[in-house]
């Protein structure tokens, strides 16, 4: 009886223990987020700009409501996604756990499909085995619509404002894992898609691990960071694919020597028109920007109407008051290629050559909204249960800028260019072979 007694006893505890156990993770979860939303609101510097407090507060109950015991580490980060993607800024980042980002990279398997997504279509790019012939259509994935599964993920992504050009070109490089973090695991799919013929079919594929995925992609050929070049007809072409300093020395480069260099070289060479490629350029030094549109007027400017962190102007940066052109500015019509990775540092400069209209612009909306951003220095802040980590920007930057059209979006081009998936697979430059149409013709604007 003693020994029956003992073992009920420690039965009870054990219950007792994993009762306990589970009931601290629950509340260490919503605890995590909880501190997610006061780091929010203490540095981000302008949280509020696309949320309201109550709309905030409102994500933040749904998701304690759906925090359980058996919560895991993908329902949670996609919590965290959720909610930082709710504040539409694109400088705003998340990193997963090592635990759980181990799991995602080495362990987990994924729907085995590339894709290339556009704003109103997903494209199958490649899948394994070359199941599905590229190109095709992509209707659903088991049962999941793919408007629905695009707006879902889309839900799960950083952005400025309400562009979604670099929400599409993440979902480009991996789409198989947003699937995931949207549904779940799955071993098995049931994929419908439309092939070139017009015709519907369905098809069965398992999941597979991401290097298999990873394996299917085409590398696109290496392009220098910078690089200047001018064609017969006297069409300067510069080519800026970063304004970040670590990279451009890293390759040692010297930006202000090469925009120096190029614009010598542009006034010699006679150039008739400049076309900029800024695409891709994912932003870097406020002053690269600042310095790129010196080069391109005669007269004085002003770039940034304000910075300002911690609830206060900033002085003395670089952009800041009225600046002055450069002694060799070039003066002739000038077109600009820009798409969703052309942000922040690299969208400031289009927002301002925008605003004086002292461009044309080809290609897509820029990822970098056109009145300005949030970044600066980066806080980072790991929550402390799930191990979770924040980058979290300071500085609020404010163009001096005409009103936007739109607000809270990028720069929407005047020659918009769309990229087909034919297109898109043979890695044809047509925005570029838009602007040399532009450049060889009588047209300035």
């Amino acid at each position: 009886m003693f020994t029956h007694l003992k073992k009920t006893v420690l039965s009870l505890i054990l219950i007792c223990c994993v009762c306990t156990v589970c009931g601290q993770r629950a509340d260490s979860l919503k605890a995590d987020l909880q501190l997610l939303h006061e780091k929010l609101i203490a540095i981000h510097p302008d949280p509020y700009a696309f949320v309201t407090a109550d709309r905030m507060n409102s994500l933040l109950d749904s998701c304690y409501r759906h925090i359980h015991e058996d919560t895991d580490d993908r329902q949670f980060y996609s919590m965290v996604k959720v909610l930082c993607s709710a504040v539409r800024d694109g400088h705003l980042s998340t990193g997963a756990a090592p635990s759980f980002n181990q799991f995602v990279h080495k362990e987990n398997s994924y729907l085995p499909l590339l894709t290339y997504v556009t704003a109103d279509s997903i494209f199958i790019t490649a899948s394994v085995n070359n199941t599905i012939p590229a190109g095709s259509l992509l209707i659903s994935v088991n049962s999941h619509p793919a408007s629905v599964m695009r707006e879902m993920m889309h839900n799960y992504l950083m952005a400025d404002g309400y562009s979604n050009t670099k929400k599409d070109i993440v979902l480009n490089e991996i789409f198989y894992f947003y699937y995931y973090l949207t549904y779940g695991y799955s071993g098995g799919f049931t994929v419908v898609y439309k092939d070139k013929s017009g015709q519907v079919k369905s098809t069965a594929l398992s999941a597979v691990p991401e290097h298999a995925i990873k394996a299917l992609k085409i590398a696109s050929p290496q392009k220098p960071l910078l690089s200047f070049s001018v064609t017969e007809n006297k069409t300067g072409i510069l080519t800026i694919r970063t304004f970040d300093l670590n990279d451009l020395q890293e390759a040692n480069l010297d930006y202000n020597k090469f925009i120096a260099q190029t614009f010598r070289q542009l006034k010699q060479a006679g150039v008739k028109k400049l076309i900029i490629d800024l695409r891709g350029n994912g932003g870097g030094r406020d002053e690269y920007g600042v310095t790129l549109y010196r080069y391109l007027t005669k007269e004085k400017f002003t770039y940034y109407r304000y910075q300002e962190k911690d609830k206060k102007k900033l002085s003395g940066r670089p952009g800041l008051g009225v600046q002055q052109p450069a002694a060799l500015h070039y003066d002739g019509p000038v077109a600009i290629l820009t798409d969703g990775g052309t942000f922040s540092a690299a969208a400031e400069f289009c927002s301002v050559a925008y605003s004086h209209t002292r461009a044309v612009f080809f290609g897509s909306e820029t990822g970098g909204r056109y009145e300005g951003n949030n970044s600066g220095q980066m806080i980072q802040v790991t929550l402390p249960y799930s191990k979770v980590d924040l980058w979290i920007p300071t500085t609020k930057y404010v163009m001096d800028v005409r009103s936007a059209q739109q607000e809270g979006r990028g720069i929407i081009p005047g020659h918009p260019v769309l990229i087909s998936v034919d297109a898109y697979l043979q890695q044809e430059d047509v925005i570029m072979e838009e602007a040399l149409q532009w450049s060889a013709s009588d047209t300035a604007f």
